[in-house]
């Protein structure tokens, strides 16, 4: 699914991630947690493409990204990857609905109609009627529909960076629960990114970021 070899990457001359190896199997839930500074959004970032590496190369569902231009990173993204970030980044004026389905406009493969929206929502145990624009919601619907963005068109990957850290301990908990359903029905390769080491539990793989990233040694 993800293959690294070899990978460095600067920010202002100075190497703040360096990776030997890294292979992410599909299906597999990789669960990375390490201190603020230790480079794990600049990690995500590379993943996906948005960043290039200083040194070496990322290869996804067999493409290398350094195959590809910049419009063929933006759909190689769109169509492969959902994103759950840690501000949400919710358009506050947009709908709920416009929200989540803004994920699909830049990608060929992925659709979300009206009953496949109201279905994940559902799913993610969400009521709310999707007319009601972003900027309304409540913390927690936020966090879900920014979840649903990411899930719709079933992505192959998802990238969660810090979902968690605006929730209270009974939100977390059950927005986990809802995150990993929605994952295995997808069969979504997730890698999810937090420095609470108390969420290293639902996760069959673990690693500690700063051992990993041998620029943070």
């Amino acid at each position: 699914m993800i293959d690294i070899s070899t990978c460095r990457f600067k920010y202002e001359n100075e190497t703040i991630l360096d990776i030997d190896s890294l292979h992410i199997k599909e299906g597999e839930h990789i669960f990375l947690h390490g201190k603020s500074g230790s480079a794990k959004s600049t990690f995500l970032n590379l993943l996906c493409g948005v960043l290039e590496p200083t040194f070496g190369d990322i290869e996804v569902l067999g493409t290398k990204f350094s195959s590809l231009n910049g419009l063929q990173k933006d759909r190689f993204r769109a169509d492969n990857y959902g994103i759950i970030f840690q501000q949400f980044n919710l358009l506050p004026y947009l709908s709920v609905e416009e929200n989540i389905s803004l994920a699909c406009g830049f990608s060929k493969s992925k659709s979300a109609t009206k009953e496949e929206i109201e279905n994940l929502l559902d799913a993610l145990q969400l009521s709310v009627d999707l007319k009601t624009p972003a900027m309304k919601l409540s913390v927690g619907q936020q966090q879900r529909v920014a979840a649903a963005r990411a899930l719709i068109g079933k992505p192959k990957i998802i990238l969660a960076d810090e979902p968690t850290s605006a929730l209270d301990s009974q939100t977390k908990e059950s927005f986990m629960r809802v995150l990993f359903n929605q994952v295995e029905v997808q069969n979504a390769t997730l890698i999810f990114v937090s420095h609470d080491k108390s969420l290293a539990s639902n996760f069959n793989t673990v690693y500690d970021f700063a051992k990993l990233n041998k620029a943070f040694v």
